[in-house]
């Protein structure tokens, strides 16, 4: 592996007495014994010296070893964390408390970026788009325009079809006088929602500007 390994203290996984090394011909640096990833050096699953740390590819290989090959389901403890975070951002941004209203909903994204593997990529995806979205709110209602822009650019990469991430990302780019890119954006909100009357509100205000 290339690149540098941070090592610190790392999960490794007993393997089965009697299992067989098998060095990958590929990959003649790396041994498999019991369908885990070690150094061929040293046997080690995490090694310092060859500076490798098989453990989280080797757990996911445990995992779905549990599971006899099937994808475990969400974890409910995460989807719950998530959750309450979601809930607290969006009770303080309704008490007009916007900087802690942020920090609920990075805590929320911070959690969200760590989901398995296997977590379906759609819920992760919208998931992160509407926490994205809210604490770019947060950041407009603060004064930071610039900040607000680059997440919601995420936003409407991660969810093209969302009209509000438009909308927000129209509003971060009035923020940074940038009318004529704004006006866009909020022509692409009307168009996915044309009852949207804040959208195309904000599309006439911001034609006076051009």
């Amino acid at each position: 592996m290339s690149g540098s390994v941070a090592f610190g203290p790392r999960p490794v996984f007993p393997t089965e007495p009697g299992k067989p090394a098998t060095v990958l011909p590929d990959a003649e640096a790396i041994t498999l014994i019991d369908n885990l990833l070690h150094c061929t050096a040293h046997k080690k699953q995490v090694c310092p010296e060859c500076n490798v740390d098989f453990s989280t590819h080797n757990f996911y290989t445990r995992q779905l070893t549990a599971n006899r090959g099937a994808f475990p389901p969400p974890n409910p403890q995460v989807e719950g964390a998530i959750q309450r975070l979601k809930s607290a951002g969006n009770d303080q941004f309704r008490a007009q408390c916007y900087f802690e209203a942020s920090q609920k909903y990075t805590e929320a994204i911070t959690i969200g970026s760590q989901r398995p593997l296997w977590d379906p990529s759609a819920t992760a995806m919208e998931e992160a788009a509407v926490l994205l979205s809210n604490r770019a709110a947060c950041l407009l209602e603060l004064g930071h325009p610039s900040e607000a822009y680059w997440d919601t650019e995420i936003v409407t990469r991660l969810n093209r079809g969302w009209s509000k991430g438009h909308f927000r990302m129209g509003r971060a780019l009035m923020g940074l006088g940038r009318c004529r890119q704004a006006a866009m954006e909020f022509q692409i909100g009307c168009s996915l929602d044309p009852n949207a009357k804040d959208m195309r509100t904000a599309l006439e205000n911001t034609k006076q500007f051009i």
